[in-house]
């Protein structure tokens, strides 16, 4: 007999024809199996590596998709068709793989999403645990679109040219009449990428000096030190010179020490030796500067300069409040005495010529 029962025609097909797909079954179905025991083992227990564990679900998904598909596509190559027909399965293969595609990038981006909102977690900032979601559905939403009108195209046959025409006037009446929306997303996706504060931060923004309360797709919202509440719109954020007092390493504090002008040179040394003396003990003092720099109008100037450790408010307020009362207690045992706005007045009496005639 030879191998003439192979070729012997069963329904148009030879029967070899149907072993080939019989065995390319069974070696996808083997693949599978072995695919999955692979990828189980490599997969870390319990919660741990939340990423990895995400990627191997992505893999598992992909080959879950891809074997079938595959498997029709070279069965389909195998077995002898008519043409009509082969062009409508042709037609319904690239359908069904344009939607795997899609709903296998969608899947990549849920992944990256899933990763970005670990890293964001880590953050003091909310705005990225915001715009992580709303980021990951744009772009799935923008993707399906693209994937919509490439099945119009490649599938359906249907010209496109008219509907990108129509879709781009009606995105532009869109982007006119949402203008300002975008502009505040915009702008929050800026703050996000460019991080020029946190929410915490002592900020100068606008105008005003304050606290970063929150951070979000539209505004961001500043508590002044008086404890008004500001919004400020994203683009005007964006677009601002932003001034962070947080990020100083220091805080800095200028002062004037003025003297009366009675204050004899040795006690103004001793003035200065006491200012220094106070300055460089303090814990909190990082620098310091204490020189006699000018001569005033009704003083004697010390210019006092002191940089303070801590960016905490309130341990600065109470290193400020420490070093003065200890200035003011050394300055009053020594006898020095401070200088307040004084003006003296000669009164030069009148005199009286001596050649004057008499009346």
């Amino acid at each position: 007999m030879g191998d003439g029962w192979l070729n012997y025609p069963v329904l148009g097909n030879e029967v070899w024809r149907y072993g080939a797909v019989f065995f390319l079954l069974l070696g996808a179905l083997v693949f599978y199996g072995l695919s999955r025991v692979l990828l189980a083992r490599l997969s870390p227990p319990g919660r741990e590596e939340m990423g990895r564990r995400a990627m191997l679900n992505f893999l598992q998904r992909l080959l879950r998709g891809i074997i079938p598909l595959l498997v029709v596509w070279v069965s389909l190559r195998i077995f002898l068709l008519p043409p009509g027909v082969q062009t409508v399965i042709d037609r319904l293969f690239v359908a069904a793989l344009t939607v795997f595609i899609l709903y296998l990038i969608t899947k990549f981006v849920d992944l990256m999403s899933a990763v970005l909102k670990v890293r964001a977690a880590r953050t003091e900032s909310t705005l990225d645990d915001q715009l992580v979601p709303l980021l990951g559905k744009s772009l799935k939403w923008f993707i399906w679109g693209i994937g919509l009108l490439l099945f119009l195209q490649n599938v359906l046959g249907y010209e496109i040219s008219a509907l990108l025409a129509g879709l781009g006037i009606g995105g532009l009446a869109v982007a006119f009449a949402a203008q300002d929306t975008l502009a505040n997303i915009f702008g929050a996706v800026m703050i996000f990428i460019d991080r020029p504060f946190k929410v915490g931060d002592a900020v100068n923004l606008e105008g005003f000096e304050g606290s970063i309360e929150a951070i979000g797709l539209r505004s961001t919202r500043l508590r002044t030190w008086d404890g008004t509440l500001v919004s400020i719109p994203n683009r005007t954020v964006a677009s601002t010179n932003i001034n962070n007092l947080a990020a100083r390493p220091m805080r800095r504090t200028n002062s004037i020490i003025g003297l009366v002008y009675d204050t004899s040179t040795a006690k103004l040394e001793e003035a200065l030796t006491i200012l220094r003396d106070v300055l460089a003990n303090h814990p909190e003092t990082g620098q310091y500067r204490a020189y006699f720099n000018r001569f005033g109008d009704f003083s004697l100037n010390i210019l006092v300069q002191h940089w303070c450790k801590s960016m905490d408010y309130e341990v600065y307020l109470r290193a400020l409040e420490e070093i003065n009362m200890e200035i003011k207690r050394r300055f009053e045992a020594a006898e020095i005495e401070f200088a307040f706005p004084t003006q003296t007045l000669h009164l030069k009496p009148e005199q009286i010529p001596l050649n004057k005639p008499s009346s």
